[in-house]
């Protein structure tokens, strides 16, 4: 057995410690954490949380990457399929400013459907198939854009390849390729400029927060976002794919601040959003063009991941409890859900329902559940306090690659 995979986040932290001649003293200071919970953390009675591992991995001048062991799954008996597609992918994004050789794209109708379904993959967490799609359509986009005529034809190709940047965005973040996603999101301002559509801009903008947030650049994160919210065109009557883009930028700069421990600041920014949900109705929308979904149940389990953000487990899940699940929210969404309340309710000491929690998020979007660095944390913590065997347990652990 690969002992590196049953290894938390906290062991990793030590063993980096240790290798820059630190004491936890010393770290906790540089890292400006407690000392209790760093030693907690090393010791595996506590979980590492994504804001103490980004400012631990700051401290050490480390990627956090090398701290959470991403990307998982990269060989033996559990080696993920998604792994063989990513060469591809890298590839396709070598082409840019110069077109690729020997392609002749599809008609635009054509590309813009294969985006539309790349990011219906993107919705559904189907990471492996959306792999597997973007490195041809990204090649023919690209080589699309580069014999269209200049004007309006050539910034509708421009949108199409954003919308299939911020897909790849997406499945490169959530697997651990940081690298490659922080690439991407350069493309995807590159591309949402060249379309001249500033909502475009403002999602481009919002997936360059994914690496602040990951490298705990609070601040300059919020500072992108006020500038995207005053860069949408509202006009006397903006349209609704501006309100929900707005409500989209308030919600993630709430986690920002939230993680940052700026709990005002997220409430403020999740009073906003939910003021923009009650004027756009009752059902979120899944975004459309424009990708990131909106609507009164996503800023419920916002609330909810604000909550975990802050670090207080029985407000996550007292807010929980207010929020309705719906069809319309994206599977990617309602999974990210149901691993936040699986943290709250571990530190509530709730473990059996901590372990339903990651079940159900399973069930809902499973290659993004294997993916997430927090399932792993969790399910360490359980096999930790479980002192009976656990049936259920030992499958989920078998599953992602721990073995119990």
């Amino acid at each position: 057995m690969d002992d590196d995979r049953t290894r938390g986040a906290g062991e990793r932290i030590a063993d980096a410690r240790k290798a820059r001649s630190l004491s936890q003293r010393q770290l906790a200071e540089n890292s400006h954490v407690s000392l209790s919970l760093l030693r907690k953390v090393e010791q595996g009675s506590r979980d590492a949380t994504p804001a103490l591992v980004a400012a631990v991995a700051r401290a050490l001048t480390i990627d956090v990457t090398a701290l959470t062991g991403q990307p998982y799954d990269l060989g033996g008996r559990h080696l993920d399929p998604l792994h063989q597609h990513i060469p591809k992918l890298r590839r396709a994004l070598t082409y840019w400013d110069l077109p690729p050789d020997g392609i002749t794209p599809r008609p635009s109708a054509e590309l813009v459907r294969g985006a539309e379904h790349a990011a219906d993959l993107r919705r559904s967490g189907n990471h492996a198939q959306l792999a597997a799609l973007l490195p041809a359509l990204l090649t023919e986009t690209t080589a699309a854009i580069h014999t269209a005529p200049a004007g309006r034809e050539r910034e509708h190709a421009y949108a199409t390849l954003t919308v299939l940047l911020f897909a790849a965005h997406s499945v490169t973040y959530k697997t651990g390729y940081i690298d490659l996603s922080t690439l991407i999101e350069e493309r995807t301002h590159w591309a949402a400029l060249a379309s001249s559509d500033p909502v475009l801009g403002a999602l481009a903008a919002w997936a360059r927060t994914t690496s602040l947030l990951q490298a705990g650049s609070y601040n300059i994160g919020l500072q992108l976002l006020d500038r995207a919210q005053a860069d949408i065109p509202t006009g006397r009557e903006p349209g609704e794919s501006v309100l929900r883009m707005s409500g989209a930028l308030h919600l993630r700069a709430a986690m920002l601040a939230a993680r940052s421990g700026d709990s005002d600041l997220a409430h403020d920014h999740l009073g906003s959003a939910r003021r923009l949900s009650t004027q756009l109705g009752d059902v979120d929308h899944d975004g459309g063009r424009y990708q990131l979904a909106f609507g009164p149940a996503n800023t419920g389990v916002h609330v909810v991941a604000a909550a975990v953000e802050l670090g207080d487990g029985d407000e996550a899940i007292n807010q929980a409890s207010q929020v309705r699940i719906t069809s319309d929210l994206p599977k990617i969404r309602a999974c990210h859900h149901y691993i936040d309340l699986a943290r709250a309710y571990l530190w509530t000491g709730a473990k059996e329902e901590s372990l339903r929690c990651l079940t159900t998020a399973r069930e809902i979007a499973p290659q993004q559940t294997r993916h997430h660095p927090t399932t792993r944390e969790v399910v360490r913590m359980l096999i930790r306090l479980h002192h009976r065997s656990n049936t259920q347990l030992t499958r989920m652990a078998g599953w992602i690659g721990h073995d119990a």
